[in-house]
């Protein structure tokens, strides 16, 4: 019996010590090294994984940046006849995972190998992993194009872009399309009234479109065993994170920002579709296959509408651009299973549309979310007309829906919801706070009808204006949460107490507020052309400060005089002003 215990330690320790490092450095190694350290350093990824290099319990770093083939930063597109420029067309994926497994005590790890590590793109996908598992990606920067295309290039109606470019169904070589294969679902000049006028025809499903304006982040689809932790994937102008038809994934403590801006497909920033039932592989969580954790999602909206090929109309408007959007989770063994989605402690704020929502889902818990005006799409994009009620946190269609311990706070000038819901069966809404900027909150009677421990207040942030989302000592989302369902700590990690608060962030003794009062100032004219005139106590108005959209602090003074402010050299938009306990949007003209 000794003599096989002693050779069963042997394996085991032969099989810790042959887990292997692999150094991945596109700019300067070389397939021919040994990629063992980075003085030998391999040049691809895809060497690795095509002579199945890469074996359970690896660790492969990837050194300096990272991109596609063909990927070309200078890039300009040139109208109409360049529109079969291959470089729109050519679908690259920067890294490309496929059928890559690591084992259940074994994940495979990709990581950075510092802070000089960054994955570009401009084809299809940054990060494309499909059909794997037990694969851990962290800590990466995925870095899109957006700042190198502009929306000239983007938008196709009023000029020559790519927004409305498709091939013909004969296309001989897809990646190098003839001019004569590259089609105009709308051509240039078209008024919005003649697209509402028109019928299309049906393009079927595997209508191809322009890789070039729609590059996806990081995009996973048929796999199970992942977790994605740590990452950074912002301005790629298509989606920035997108998982589908998987199982048994986490997305943890990642930020997503400046995403979707550039795409003609109506993206999002965070998408979790078609989650799968998958009872041929153990979970350690036997109630949660997918875990949306932690996570800031923030700044992501549309800047082009968009349109479908199998749709024979367009709606020529912006309505999409969402931060989490559950899509589609609906398949016939999800619904009939036991699992379920799990959203919690992530921070949406300035989105499109809804800081968090899911669109025929079955099975999901948003628990403990804070969002804030996720509403960009109506309150800058759309100011003068605005439309769509879902901007905090909503669910339209699908069964079985728990929306708990959250804090929404949105902008309500044109009627929005902080809660929505249409036609969602078994939908459970309890103790979360909500709040409405610059008005009076209006609730969704779908919501009012069910809802129970709603607390309709200010939830004093820090500084929302400078994102700052803890909670001030007097807000009234500290000790409200539901106790059975709360997490066991916070957005930072941090332990939450025996009587948990609402929201994402679990309050913290020391919040930088001191000598808090409850005076409240007025404004007026607002819209405002050129002096807004400020009412309320001296010490009130003394703390007036006034912040752009994006939380940059303007310049400007108080009069002290009239107590007024002379806003005549800001630009057109949306500014807030900000005292000690209140946030006022004000509307330059």
């Amino acid at each position: 019996m000794q003599k096989y215990s002693v050779i069963l330690v042997l394996f085991l320790s032969f099989n810790l010590f042959s887990q292997t490092n692999w150094y991945v450095d596109y700019q300067n190694g070389s397939d021919s090294n040994n990629g063992t350290s980075f003085a030998t350093a391999k040049q691809t990824v895809n060497y690795l994984t095509s002579n199945n290099l890469i074996q359970p319990g690896d660790t492969v770093f990837i050194i300096g940046e990272y991109h596609n083939p063909s990927y070309n930063p200078n890039f300009t597109y040139g109208g109409n006849n360049d529109r079969n420029n291959p470089h729109i067309w050519h679908k690259e994926n920067t890294i490309k995972l496929n059928n890559l497994h690591g084992s259940e005590n074994n994940y495979i790890i990709f990581k950075p190998y510092d802070s000089n590590t960054v994955l570009k793109g401009d084809g299809a996908n940054i990060l494309r992993i499909s059909n794997s598992s037990y694969i851990k990606v962290q800590g990466f920067e995925i870095y899109g194009e957006v700042d190198n295309i502009p929306i000239s290039t983007a938008e196709g109606l009023l000029t020559d872009g790519l927004q409305f470019l498709y091939l013909a169904d004969n296309v001989v070589d897809e990646n190098h399309p003839t001019l004569s294969e590259v089609l105009y679902r709308v051509t240039v000049g078209t008024t919005i009234q003649q697209i509402e006028n028109t019928t299309y025809s049906d393009l079927g499903g595997s209508a191809i479109r322009p890789s070039y304006p729609d590059t996806r982040g990081f995009y996973i689809s048929g796999c199970h065993h992942m977790e994605m932790t740590n990452n950074t994937i912002h301005h790629t102008p298509g989606g920035g994170l997108r998982v589908s038809e998987s199982s048994f994934v986490k997305v943890l403590e990642n930020e997503i920002y400046n995403c979707s801006g550039r795409s003609y497909s109506g993206t999002h920033a965070l998408v979790i579709t078609k989650a799968k039932e998958d009872n041929a592989n153990a979970s350690d969580d036997p109630t949660y296959s997918i875990v949306v954790a932690k996570n800031t999602v923030r700044d992501n909206f549309n800047e082009v509408f968009s349109w479908s090929p199998q749709k024979t109309i367009i709606t020529p408007r912006i309505d999409e651009g969402k931060g989490i959007s559950l899509q589609r989770n609906n398949l016939n063994p999800w619904e009939n299973g036991n699992m379920r989605i799990l959203v919690e402690n992530n921070l949406c704020y300035w989105n499109g549309f809804s800081g968090v929502h899911s669109n025929d889902g079955w099975h999901i818990d948003f628990i403990n979310n804070t969002c804030y005006m996720n509403s960009y799409t109506n309150t800058v994009t759309y100011a003068d007309d605005q439309s769509g009620k879902n901007i905090g946190i909503s669910t339209s269609g699908g069964d079985d829906i728990k929306i708990i311990n959250n804090i929404s706070t949105i902008d309500i000038d044109w009627d929005g919801f902080a809660i929505a819901a249409n036609e969602t069966s078994n939908l459970t809404v309890s103790d979360n706070l909500i709040f409405g900027i610059n008005g009076t909150l209006t609730e969704d009677d779908d919501v009012t009808a069910i809802e129970v421990n709603t607390t309709i207040a200010n939830p004093f942030f820090i500084d929302a204006t400078m994102f700052d989302f803890g909670l001030q000592p007097n807000s009234p989302a500290i000790s409200l949460a539901n106790t059975t369902y709360a997490p066991t700590d916070d957005y930072y990690g941090f332990s939450r107490d025996a009587n948990p608060d609402l929201g994402a962030i679990e309050y913290g003794t020391t919040v930088g507020i001191s000598d808090f009062n409850s005076n409240k100032v007025n404004v007026y004219p607002n819209p405002v052309n050129n002096i807004l005139q400020i009412d309320g106590t001296i010490t009130e108005i003394e703390n007036v400060t006034l912040y752009d959209v994006l939380g940059k602090k303007i310049s400007m003074a108080v009069n002290k005089t009239d107590n007024s402010m002379d806003l005549s050299n800001l630009k057109t938009g949306v500014y807030f002003l900000k005292t000690n306990n209140q946030t006022i949007k004000i509307l330059k003209l």
